[in-house]
């Protein structure tokens, strides 16, 4: 049995008023969630609340710990730059932040986020140890 796949592309229409925060930040090594006066948190980051107000842009800081990963060995195309990598979900307090490492981390373990340019040049959220 052969199986034949194609490529799936998705856009998205998302005001660039609403993330421009979000993409700014990183390219000056912070990372944001919002929080609503409900107090509900967001990652990631949200300019509305579900409660219709509006929301606070606070940056992520402090130390995070590993609930889950999985190892990418089958590189995307796009992706030919990279090596095998990690995505790795860390709890930051009460919100969960996705990112990739380049260190063998795993379930538990203690996280600081940092971020960089991956191999196309693109901002993104990494993980390190400790």
């Amino acid at each position: 049995m052969i199986v034949e796949s194609r490529e799936l592309r998705l856009k998205h229409r998302i005001p660039v008023t609403k993330t421009e925060k979000f993409w700014k930040g990183l390219e000056e090594g912070k990372v944001y969630k919002t929080i609503c006066k409900c107090g509900r948190s967001y990652y990631p980051p949200r300019a509305d609340c579900v409660c219709g107000s509006e929301t606070e842009w606070v940056e992520i800081t402090g130390k995070g710990v590993v609930e889950c990963f999985t190892v990418v060995h089958s590189i995307p195309s796009g992706y030919e730059w990279s090596k095998p990598y990690r995505i790795v979900v860390a709890r930051f307090g009460e919100v969960r932040v996705m990112g990739w490492s380049e260190e063998e981390i795993f379930v538990g373990d203690e996280v600081s986020l940092y971020t960089a340019k991956d191999g196309s040049g693109v901002w993104k959220v990494w993980f390190r140890k400790g």
